[in-house]
């Protein structure tokens, strides 16, 4: 029996090749790290975010979730536009790229955003009592994100979904592997100031006939869900104009 060897210039054992980051916005933003010498987890959690929504939001670029890459270019110590379109000489200026708003003569900033901290009661306060937010949790094909319509009850996230889709409590629902994140932001045409609310916790279908019952009931298909926050964390955003 004979044993082949690797060619003596091709160590046996050499790692593989990192992967390339898919996208330019995700290219420098893993420059800006390593500038700074953070980590992603790291700057995922400084910005309110899983790692898992992290990566989706450098995936699908600037259009798919601006206030999360104004959070993000706040903890980087960037400008919003610095960080989606690069640095100045990069782009020509007053480009409608610029601004994920699409208006090419929104003033410009005069440095990174300031990011600040919410109070459990202020993320409520802009919570609201109903609105549009995005559920998001790993599924058998990886991160899934999708928008739903929402009502607060009792400090608790109640939405409609169909019954065992990919937004529905699983069977063991109620364990930390469930656990899922729900975020609501809103900013500016102009990205001037705006504010992120995230929530993480696990879900459980409503079954309570009193509270059915004060629930709307439309015709589509469906079951009303209940998020109840383990966690609830709020940033405030602002861009300092010149």
């Amino acid at each position: 029996m004979t044993t082949e060897h690797a060619p003596a210039s091709v160590p046996a054992t050499a790692p593989a090749p990192a992967t390339a980051p898919a996208t330019a916005l995700a290219q420098r933003f893993a420059d800006r790290l390593a500038d700074l010498g953070l980590t992603e987890a790291q700057a995922a959690a400084k910005a309110g975010m899983s790692t898992a929504y992290l990566h989706r939001v450098l995936e699908l670029d600037r259009a798919f979730d601006p206030p999360a890459l104004l959070r993000l270019a706040a903890v980087l110590g960037l400008e919003y536009r610095e960080l989606v379109t690069g640095p100045p000489e990069d782009h020509a200026p007053g480009r409608a790229s610029d601004l994920a708003s699409g208006s090419a003569n929104a003033p410009a900033v005069a440095g990174p955003p300031v990011l600040g901290e919410l109070t459990v009661d202020e993320c409520w306060q802009r919570l609201g009592s109903s609105g549009l937010g995005r559920i998001a949790r790993n599924g058998p094909d990886g991160p899934l994100v999708r928008p739903v319509g929402y009502l607060v009850h009792d400090r608790t996230v109640l939405y409609r979904t169909d019954a065992d889709g990919p937004l529905s409590p699983r069977p063991n629902g109620g364990t930390p592997s469930d656990t899922v994140a729900f975020e609501v932001d809103r900013a500016d045409r102009d990205l001037d100031q705006g504010w992120s609310v995230l929530l993480t916790g696990p879900l459980e279908y409503v079954t309570e006939p009193a509270l059915l019952a004060e629930l709307p009931q439309p015709p589509a298909h469906g079951r009303w869900v209940r998020l109840t926050p383990a966690t609830v964390t709020g940033r405030s955003i602002r861009s300092v104009r010149r």
